[in-house]
């Protein structure tokens, strides 16, 4: 595909561990790229990756799918809306369980571990809603395994104005999916935030005694995912979720392991 002439863009769907050397070559080959979340192990290596593509005048995406399903349009109607007052908390979790055997998401040397793969969700959503980044961040894991990396991770985020997030994950839990926006006049809930799937959904919305469940249209986030994407490609005027996006939540997901590794409060600076 990098000799292609014809290929002007590539989908970079390797384990974490693989993505900047994917994602440079691709850069040098000319090619646009849509890199699966998330899209580097470090700050560093996110901010090579975006300087290689500016320098190229190319696109470089982070792939978090859940943000094209139409349902988190409803959700940034309400928040933006004021029906929740001003937003003070926010918690979000996708957990699971994953066989050990040799799944990639168990290695430490190809970017394993439930942060990466799955806590960073939550870690992105709150961004995400919030429009803006975290200041610091306090976290906790349990990384007793032989490979060294974390089956549970669970994130403290402090945002500008003291609102909190929280953001939790884990590689080796019952199936949980959860995304809650609570406000100083009201609360909203998405039952599947992350992996929706493409029937219909839903959006609750609790205002005092009064609960409002508000159905959002079946989707295929993965197709809006990919519309996307090749709309940017297309239009280099048109800037939404540049990879300076994806370079944030990085650095948002590095403190948070930098926490919980080293027992600390960690300023989101000092990891970036």
């Amino acid at each position: 595909m990098l000799a292609d002439r014809e290929v002007e863009a590539i989908y970079i769907g390797l384990p974490n561990g693989l993505h900047e050397e994917w994602a440079l070559r691709c850069a040098d080959a000319g090619k646009h790229v849509l890199c699966e979340k998330s899209l580097a192990m470090s700050p560093e290596s996110a901010r090579r990756m975006q300087s290689a593509f500016s320098a190229r005048r190319l696109r470089l995406v982070e792939a978090f799918m859940y943000r094209h399903h139409p349902q988190w349009r409803r959700v940034h109607e309400i928040v933006a809306s004021g029906a929740l007052g001003e937003v003070r908390l926010a918690r979000a979790c996708f957990a699971g369980t994953l066989p050990r055997g040799n799944d990639h998401r168990w290695s430490k040397e190809l970017g394993g571990g439930a942060l990466w793969d799955l806590t960073c969700y939550g870690v992105d959503a709150a961004r995400y809603v919030l429009g803006t980044e975290p200041a610091r961040v306090a976290a906790f894991a349990d990384a007793r395994t032989a490979e060294g990396v974390d089956r549970s991770t669970q994130a403290l985020l402090e945002f500008a104005g003291g609102v909190v997030a929280s953001a939790a994950g884990s590689l080796s839990a019952a199936q949980d999916q959860s995304f809650v926006v609570i406000g100083s006049e009201g609360a909203l809930e998405l039952d599947r935030p992350f992996a929706p799937g493409r029937g219909p959904t839903h959006v609750t919305r609790r205002r005092g005694d009064r609960i409002d469940r508000l159905e959002v249209p079946g989707a295929d986030h993965f197709s809006l995912q990919m519309d996307h994407f090749a709309n940017l490609v297309a239009d280099p005027n048109r800037s939404l979720w540049p990879a300076e996006d994806g370079t944030a939540n990085v650095a948002a997901c590095a403190a948070v392991e930098k926490s919980w590794r080293e027992g600390v409060v960690v300023p989101v600076s000092a990891a970036s």
